[in-house]
């Protein structure tokens, strides 16, 4: 295991964070650690995880949901010359989101990096100020500005005749996501998700895990959803882009809150190198409530379409899926396949933060 060439001595978490058995979240929970604690760190793997020992058991933490305590350590020697901001990208005081924001720093724009902390974090300097910023939202690509992918509008990169399974929003609990994307997962069911940033961050504060990171060890997509779900028709171009930045899912393909779209949410997309992905079918489940007509619905779908449902609602769950897949088979319809990597063989794969120009359903 490759471990990193700066280690902290302590680093404390910032959530309750699960402690695993190995460096992602594809291991098994020993504990969770309350936020707020400082642990000391033995190693750092390859994926930035630390090594860490807390009530007599040693295990991993996300580096995600940690604030190194004390210096910084020195760049690394690979450090790049300049990078990329894909979002709206807070410039802080400090390598971590405890220290105090600065200004924020527009999607696109190149900045010029000094230093590199043991949790990735750049320092960088713009508009006169010096700070550092996130390294989960920039880019070292040399381009100048973020590209969209190119994908149609109701039924985005999918370009098989496979049906695709969305869920919008939130789910209610845990326990329901999980079962969710595990029957998905084991029943070779590609979903995309789309929650929204408040979501993810309202799961983050009460149970220290990531949902999207979740979602894509169970080799399910993940798209941007806004962070508040506002109708972005209402917002300036630079607020909507702001709504696609933040707390939300920073990735290529995105849905507007209630697929309501117009010049300046067009912009904004535009500006973070999003593409817009909405649906070609829509469930209403949010309105009737009842699974049994969202099941039905969602199985009169047609070859390649995309199908809208929320993970709040009747269609987020094991027997739904079951039998809504079970429906398409019997009018020889497939519905899109569970990631396994970019062959389509082997176990389920985590799936990658940016979804490919044309999907592996």
């Amino acid at each position: 295991m490759q471990v990193a060439a700066a280690l902290p001595a302590k680093v404390k978490t910032t959530a309750n964070l699960n402690l695993r058995t190995g460096p992602s979240t594809a291991y098994r929970i020993l504990l969770t650690i309350p936020q707020g604690t400082t642990v000391v760190v033995s190693a750092q793997a390859s994926t930035g995880w630390y090594k860490v020992s807390y009530a007599g058991r040693t295990g991993w933490v996300s580096n995600r949901y940690v604030s190194i305590v004390g210096s910084t350590a020195p760049a690394p020697s690979s450090l790049p010359a300049t990078v990329r901001t894909t979002a709206n990208l807070n410039l802080r005081t400090g390598p971590s989101t405890e220290y105090r924001i600065l200004l924020t720093i527009p999607a696109g724009t190149t900045v010029k990096v000094s230093a590199r902390a043991s949790n990735g974090w750049y320092k960088v300097s713009y508009a006169g100020l010096t700070g550092w910023v996130s390294n989960s939202y920039v880019t070292t690509s040399t381009g100048t500005s973020t590209q969209a992918p190119r994908a149609p509008q109701s039924t985005g990169p999918n370009r098989t005749s496979r049906v695709v399974l969305t869920f919008d929003d939130c789910p209610r609990t845990l326990s329901s996501f999980n079962a969710a994307i595990k029957y998905a997962a084991d029943h070779n069911i590609g979903m995309v998700l789309a929650p929204t940033g408040n979501c993810l961050s309202s799961f983050r504060a009460r149970y220290g895990v990531d949902l999207a990171s979740l979602a894509r060890a169970k080799g399910q997509w993940v798209i941007n959803h806004s962070v508040s779900h506002p109708d972005l028709r209402y917002l300036s171009c630079s607020a909507a882009a702001a709504q696609l930045g933040g707390s939300g899912v920073h990735t290529n393909f995105g849905r507007p809150p209630y697929g309501a779209i117009d010049s300046s949410v067009r912009c904004a997309y535009d500006r973070v190198g999003m593409a817009i992905w909405t649906w070609s079918r829509d469930t209403l489940d949010w309105s009737t409530k009842s699974k049994s007509i969202t099941v039905a619905r969602a199985s009169a779908a047609r070859a390649g379409d995309t199908v809208l449902m929320h993970m709040q609602w009747q269609g987020f769950a094991p027997d739904s899926l079951r039998q809504i897949k079970a429906n398409l088979a019997n009018r020889g319809l497939g519905v899109c396949r569970a990631y396994r990597g970019t062959d389509g063989t082997g176990a389920v794969a985590r799936t990658p933060v940016m979804l490919p120009s044309s999907l592996p359903c």
